[in-house]
Parts: C-alpha cells; sequence; structure tokens
C-alpha cells in the first residue's frame, strides 16, 4: 500500500465530489441508486467504479474493472479505472464486504481527503472512518451515509 501524506479533511456540506467503490456482489442495487440520487440532492458529483468478479459476467452500465485488467505489478490497463483514479475526491466510500483483495487495493489507490467503508478489522488501513451497525434491521450503506453527514467543521 503507498503511504498517504495527511490532508485536511472537509466538512460534508462543502464536499463537492464523493467516490463510491462497491462490488457486482453487492447485495442491493437499489440501495446504492438511493444513496446515490441522495448525495446528489445534497449537491455532490458522484463518481461510481464497480468491481465485476466475472469477466464474462458484466452486470452494470457503469464503469467497472476486473482481475485481468490489473496486472500482477499493479499496473492498470482499464481506461475507466485509470480516469476515476487520476480525480481527486473529498471523500471516498467503499460498500464492499468481501474483503477482495483487488478492490482493496484500488480502493487504497483513490486520492481522497477521508476514505469511509464498513468496519472490518483486517481492513483498518484503508479507512479514516469506518461505520458499524449493530442494528440488523438498518442496512449499512445507510448508515455510512447518515455518519457522513454528521461530518461538520469546528470553525466559529
Amino acid at each position: 500500500m503507498k503511504k498517504r501524506s495527511q490532508e485536511l479533511m472537509t466538512d460534508f456540506k462543502s464536499s463537492q465530489k464523493i467516490a463510491i467503490i462497491y462490488s457486482d456482489l453487492f447485495e442491493n442495487e437499489k440501495q446504492i441508486s438511493e444513496i446515490v440520487n441522495e448525495l446528489k440532492k445534497e449537491g455532490k458529483e458522484i463518481s461510481m467504479m464497480v468491481y465485476c468478479h466475472s469477466i464474462k459476467k458484466k452486470t452494470t452500465a457503469l464503469p467497472h474493472f476486473h482481475s485481468k485488467e490489473i496486472s500482477l505489478t499493479g499496473e492498470i490497463k482499464s481506461e475507466d479505472l485509470n480516469f476515476f483514479l487520476r480525480q481527486s475526491y473529498d471523500f471516498a466510500l467503499c460498500f464492499d464486504q468481501s474483503r477482495h483483495f483487488i478492490i482493496d487495493y484500488v480502493f487504497s489507490q483513490v486520492k481522497a481527503k477521508c476514505r469511509v467503508g464498513i468496519r472490518t478489522p483486517s481492513r483498518d488501513h484503508l479507512f479514516e472512518m469506518m461505520i458499524q451497525a449493530d442494528d440488523q434491521q438498518t442496512p449499512l450503506s445507510s448508515e455510512v451515509l447518515r455518519y457522513l453527514k454528521m461530518i461538520q467543521s469546528y470553525e466559529y
């Protein structure tokens, strides 16, 4: 993993660009659409990238990548993914619970002031903010959005 320099974090209200990475195995496409729509209502520019586990089963019209597009040395051969990684974001959200090493590698390369993900002890090094929901009725991705909105500036 590349070493990151400390950057000033942006509060949610003044943030502009948000990156979202998720897997095509994510259980609820509707939930992702709702989160994207809610973020757009807040005036945020959203960039999405989907990891396809199977090369033959590209289940999305969104920009996507698969394992064959990243070499063993980490060279990225996907133009969509290269474009996604060249951008700078205020927040990067990862809705992957599979802990797939390729998703983790790509997420570690995202240029974001704050990376937010679902709490998994083995992935502490990837996130500045991790969300854990104890209520099984509330989807974790909704919890991520709820906590993201709580990030405020305390300048007086």
